[in-house]
């Protein structure tokens, strides 16, 4: 909180004592102060329709009035700082000393460093992400590119925040279909079983779509598929603990700042294969087909092959998890969740199937086939409660589209309706103890679709495939672009003299690589967290690698271009604190300086209401509003040449500015270049 928002939090709590005899805290007294949309209506105002709360009554013009005689005769405590207060309508309005303001803000930025705006929550939360969560065994799909990059990004607002964030994958690691691919890779004698160590993930969805195909026209197909997948359920479910008994062996985790946590379900489903028939050969086909342990042990071959290749395409776009689950380990206390539910009298029997109705909700939750499968509530409702008793979250937030609403508004109506009904489930003391408390800390982060997708290779876009087009795509607007690289790509090197015609050597193709690949990144990652996460994105290439407008590409060149001027200008980091920063409001750059520094100061509430909305677009927003008015200012100003008091304040308003747009990249997971 900045020194002109600390003497507005102490005035507001003043005039709640003095007219209502209420104490708040400085945290209450901060939301309450707003960012005006146009500096006309001041710099922060305060609404009187939120001071209802507080007891004032009538009019929201009239409760204004009454805040400003209490403010206007009491100015002389904040004339230090602000030059007038106004009152609009509804709203008191502040006016900042517009040279100390811009002073102070630079000042304070340059003091902070990469920590500027970096949250210290008296109680920080436990948040746990859950995002991604591709399918097994499958290539991974650009579908899920806008869940790890929305759950991603929140998960850094999330920490720098100050609060405690722990990202969770939650892998399509089991159904009917694994029940498929089993059967595929017993049915089909010609695997080249050299070919899995290469690419597994290729073979293993090349199985599967060869057994689709095949399933249309043998009928044998599907029962033998749905046989083994009843076998593997059966197989993970017989003679293992109750849900009960785990929950009472469940070592939480507290170190969550230092991030050691399990990488694994923490289940049965997610140990490592220990049987020396495990290796994928055609020797130990008759293990793997011929008997329920061999059909777990192929299961989790399978599944340990597609993380393996799942973490080198995350590492590859800067995408990490604090562990990786799964519906395998869910499936396994599914039958209990079913019978706790049911003895308990919140689940009924219909028609076979297992259901919960839920308040407000139409359609009744479906907990388990009428032939006992598990389905997938049964198995969110294990997850829920495993994690509250290993992490006890205050919060956990589902990174799914917004066709599963319904799904998850089922869910958290059943946490609701245990709530209410703990005391009728008999026994199982643990599952009560958590389950009670869940209700209440669920949020689905909802998102829309991606419209218009595709690369050269088709519709069906995979990740890699995808990420491979935006390089290429990249690298094209690159050299179609000589204002920045000097007409070719050499000038991608700072050492190059631009449009000399050469053969790049092989560090400057690497170089080359490099750039195009961070840029195409970038491009795709922004787009997907530019716009309003419920909003369908439209896509387009020419767009989305666009470097003018509402583009990353926009972003990082104008970090790019920052580098450049400071690096030009020649003026040292200041070594100390509070580096000699004044402003002069009759420069004619001044007016231009206050609004980059306004811009900078509302970083923090950017950032809280990016978090408090789950909602990155926030920042992008704001990260584009910041450049837009960092670029106005580069091209109606020249710097370069002019006299060292007059440069050495601006460059460390340019500092502010590129340390400001850094965070934010990193905050949505848009890599960063130095030069481009």
């Amino acid at each position: 909180m900045d020194i002109f928002k600390k003497k507005l939090v102490s005035f507001i709590k003043a005039v709640i004592k003095e007219k209502k005899n209420i104490d708040i805290s400085d945290e209450e007294s901060e939301k309450l102060i707003k960012n005006p949309p146009d500096v006309s209506f001041g710099d922060y105002s305060l609404a009187s329709y939120y001071l209802a709360r507080y007891g004032f009554k009538g009019k929201p013009e009239d409760i204004a009035e009454e805040i400003f005689n209490f403010f206007a005769p009491n100015f002389a405590d904040i004339e230090e700082l602000f030059d007038k207060i106004e009152i609009k309508g509804a709203y008191v309005n502040f006016f900042v000393n517009k040279e100390k303001f811009a002073s102070f803000v630079v000042r304070d930025v340059t003091d902070s460093g990469g920590d500027y705006g970096r949250g210290a929550p008296q109680k920080p939360l436990k948040v746990i992400i859950d995002f991604s969560s591709p399918n097994i065994a499958k290539p991974f799909g650009v579908g899920h590119l806008r869940s790890t990059v929305i759950g991603m990004s929140l998960s850094k607002i999330y920490e720098f925040c100050g609060h405690n964030a722990i990202k969770i994958n939650y892998l399509g690691d089991f159904g009917t279909q694994f029940g498929k691919l089993i059967t595929a890779f017993c049915r089909y004698g010609d695997i080249d079983f050299s070919e899995f160590e290469k690419d597994p993930v290729k073979i293993l969805y090349g199985l599967y779509v060869r057994i689709h195909k095949d399933e249309q026209a043998d009928a044998t197909v599907e029962e033998e598929a749905k046989n083994r997948f009843k076998t593997l359920e059966d197989f993970i479910s017989v003679n293992k603990r109750s849900f009960e008994e785990y929950l009472g062996g469940v070592n939480s985790v507290n170190n969550i700042n230092g991030k050691n946590i399990e990488n694994g379900s923490g289940g049965e489903a997610d140990s490592a294969c220990a049987s020396g028939n495990t290796k994928l050969s055609g020797e130990n086909k008759n293990f793997f087909c011929g008997t329920p342990e061999g059909q777990y042990n192929l299961w989790k071959l399978f599944r340990k092959l597609s993380i393996d290749e799942f973490k080198r395409i995350y590492e590859s776009i800067g995408i990490e998890f604090d562990a990786y689950e799964g519906e395998a380990y869910s499936a396994e206390f599914s039958k209990d969740i079913k019978e706790i539910l049911l003895e308990s009298g919140i689940a009924e029997i219909s028609e076979g199937a297992v259901i919960v109705n839920v308040k407000g909700v139409k359609a009744p939750a479906l907990i388990a086939k009428s032939d006992g499968t598990s389905l997938y509530l049964s198995r969110d409702i294990v997850t829920a409660v495993s994690r509250m008793a290993k992490y006890n979250f205050d919060k956990m937030i589902y990174v799914v589209g917004s066709e599963q609403a319904l799904h998850f508004s089922q869910l958290f109506g059943i946490f609701g309706k245990l709530k209410e009904n703990i005391q009728k489930i008999k026994d199982n003391p643990n599952f009560k103890n958590y389950a009670s408390i869940i209700d209440g800390r669920l949020v689905h982060v909802k998102f829309g679709r991606i419209i218009g997708m595709s690369t050269r290779k088709g519709n069906l876009v995979f990740l890699e495939d995808y990420i491979e087009e935006a390089r290429i795509k990249a690298k094209e607007k690159l050299e179609e672009r000589p204002k920045i690289l000097g007409g070719d790509l050499n000038a991608l090197n700072p050492d190059i003299e631009p449009g000399v015609n050469k053969e790049p050597a092989e560090s400057e193709n690497e170089q080359i690589y490099s750039t195009s690949l961070k840029v195409g990144v970038g491009a795709v990652i922004f787009n997907d967290l530019k716009t309003r996460r419920t909003t369908d994105v439209n896509f387009s290439w020419d767009n989305v690698l666009s470097f003018e407008g509402q583009t990353g590409p926009y972003l990082q060149y104008t970090v790019s271009r920052i580098n450049s001027l400071v690096s030009k200008l020649g003026v040292p980091d200041s070594k100390g604190k509070n580096p000699d920063v004044a402003f002069s409001k009759n420069d004619a750059d001044f007016n231009d300086i206050f609004l980059i520094a306004r811009q900078i100061a509302f970083f923090g509430d950017a950032l809280n209401e990016a978090m408090e909305q789950n909602e990155p677009s926030v920042l992008s927003s704001y990260a584009l509003e910041l450049a837009s008015l960092f670029n106005k200012y580069y091209q109606n100003y020249r710097l370069i040449g002019n006299a060292k008091d007059y440069v050495e304040p601006r460059f460390f308003m340019l500092s502010a500015v590129r340390m400001v747009l850094i965070r934010i990249l990193n905050l949505l997971c848009v890599p960063v270049l130095e030069r481009m």
